[in-house]
């Protein structure tokens, strides 16, 4: 439970609100602001767009991407009789909203390879993670994956709890299946893998692909373009530290013969990567029910607006907006009783002289913020229907929320709206309990600190665990007056005393 208070804190204090310079950079501005996962069956997630990467720009966002280029020679393949391989810069590119990732053959026994990781850019544990690409050809002895790698894999104890190797594909072999891999305990006498094979149809027809990684605290589920394949739910392999994204277009392992050695020197072949994408789940802790009916409403369009008799309504009535034509609008008053995330959903009356709406929230005085979806309340027979809009950060207070018409079906006789009913779902802001707590109870300082941190009014000697922002304890100790926290990195850390939580910061 810790832990998910923690990914709820990234979340708000991060790319909800918009305020984390960090966060905010990591999400492409060309991704749909709709976008969610391509899942057959939904997870049943509150899915919010944390990270992404469209590649829509001419070079490669090294804010968000480490173009790697190797140092010395990675493992050889005897059977395809390459003795070296190496990732080289120049093997990788952006053009046509694509990463490309090239594969050579620089001589008769020497590939150079494009790969890209996030490491120390992107780290993060938890979350939806997904990418669509087009494999390069696996028959001239390559191999495209999609992985994580964690800074910590390489400890030895059992477990992939500190960190792994997860492979969520490796297009290694020629037929239409690939395999995951879970490492853990590093590469040497210690290591263990975790192997998992999965049909993937159509994996080398020269299209996109997409592959879902769904990680949770208790299990890690591969998806294959929408499709369910693989878990990992034995606690041993499922990794609960921070990990950073990686892609690459390798050497194969998978397949032997002269697949590499009968081309000629120059380039073999390339992958292209469409986006990536990572969406963190918010659960929303508290819901208000609002009658329409009973909130302040205007119509800045001038269109007439009423209170209508309906038995198929909530409460038996809802607000009529009488709109003849697309660009008529009703605002509602909404109070917002805490800081923190907030989801809109409106439940409306149908009829075949209705149209369809959308929804935009006044964030500050003449800024509107539109709402991704549009509700359509046409239907030859009398209905119940509601649409939810995605989720804003709003502090507490009171708030315009606008509904537009934008047209009608090709079956409707018109525009009419219905406003029955407003539900809020809300997830408190955690920061700001944070800080009030800060302020209220114990005092730490300096803040930020350098190795050192103190601590004023513990009457005696306490238990301090230290969490880093993905909810990892990465430091427990005894202390009444100072705690030495030099063994930690530059960054921001929670700690939690007794019951209470502070954040502090090391430079």
């Amino acid at each position: 439970m810790f832990k998910y208070i923690f990914l709820i804190y990234i979340c708000l204090s991060g790319f909800l609100s918009r305020n984390n310079l960090l966060h905010a950079q990591m999400v492409d501005a060309n991704t749909p602001v709709d976008a969610q996962p391509l899942l057959d069956i939904a997870t049943g997630d509150n899915w919010l767009l944390d990270f992404s990467d469209e590649f829509n720009a001419s070079q490669v966002n090294t804010g968000k991407w480490n173009v790697l280029e190797s140092s010395s020679s990675r493992a050889p393949r005897p059977k395809l009789s390459i003795s070296d391989w190496w990732w080289k810069q120049a093997n990788v590119w952006q053009e046509n909203g694509d990463l490309v990732l090239k594969v050579d053959k620089h001589d008769a026994n020497t590939m150079h390879c494009g790969s890209v990781n996030s490491n120390n850019l992107y780290e993060t544990a938890y979350g939806y993670f997904e990418v669509r690409m087009k494999i390069a050809d696996a028959s001239k002895g390559t191999h495209t994956a999609f992985w994580f790698q964690g800074d910590n894999m390489g400890n030895v104890d059992n477990t992939a709890n500190d960190g792994a190797e997860i492979d969520v594909f490796e297009s290694a072999w020629l037929d239409d299946y690939t395999k995951s891999v879970v490492h853990i305990d590093g590469y040497g006498a210690d290591h263990q893998a975790n192997t998992k094979k999965y049909l993937t149809p159509g994996i080398h027809d020269g299209n996109y692909h997409a592959w879902g990684f769904h990680w949770t605290e208790d299990f890690m589920d591969i998806y294959y373009d929408g499709v369910f394949k693989v878990r990992y739910g034995d606690a041993k392999w499922v990794v609960n530290s921070p990990e950073f994204i990686w892609l690459s277009n390798g050497a194969s392992f998978g397949i032997e013969g002269d697949y590499f050695t009968r081309e000629p020197i120059g380039t073999l072949t390339h992958a292209y990567v469409d986006y990536v994408r990572v969406w963190k789940n918010v659960d929303f802790d508290a819901q208000s029910e609002l009658e329409c009916e009973n909130l302040v409403w205007s119509s800045p369009t001038g269109t007439n607006s009423q209170v209508i008799s309906n038995s198929a309504a909530s409460n038996d009535r809802h607000v009529k907006l009488e709109a003849q034509a697309a660009g008529s609008e009703i605002i509602f008053e909404l109070p917002i009783d805490n800081d923190g995330l907030h989801q809109i959903t409106l439940q409306s009356l149908t009829w075949t002289s209705f149209g369809q709406y959308q929804c935009a929230i006044e964030t500050s005085a003449g800024e509107w913020q539109e709402m991704d979806g549009t509700i359509d309340m046409y239907k030859a027979n009398s209905s119940v229907i509601s649409q939810t809009f995605n989720a804003i950060q709003l502090n507490a207070g009171t708030y315009k929320v606008k509904f537009a018409c934008v047209g009608r079906s090709n079956d409707s006789g018109g525009y009419v709206g219905s406003f029955d009913k407003l539900w809020v779902k809300s997830s408190h802001d955690v920061t700001t309990s944070l800080n009030r707590r800060m302020q209220e109870a114990l005092s730490l300082y300096p803040n930020p600190f350098n190795d050192r941190l103190c601590i004023s009014g513990l009457d005696a000697r306490t238990a301090v665990e230290v969490y880093n922002v993905m909810g990892v304890m990465v430091s427990k100790q005894d202390c009444q007056q100072q705690i030495n926290l030099s063994h930690l990195q530059s960054g921001i850390y929670l700690l939690k005393i007794g019951n209470d939580i502070y954040k502090v910061q090391k430079q």
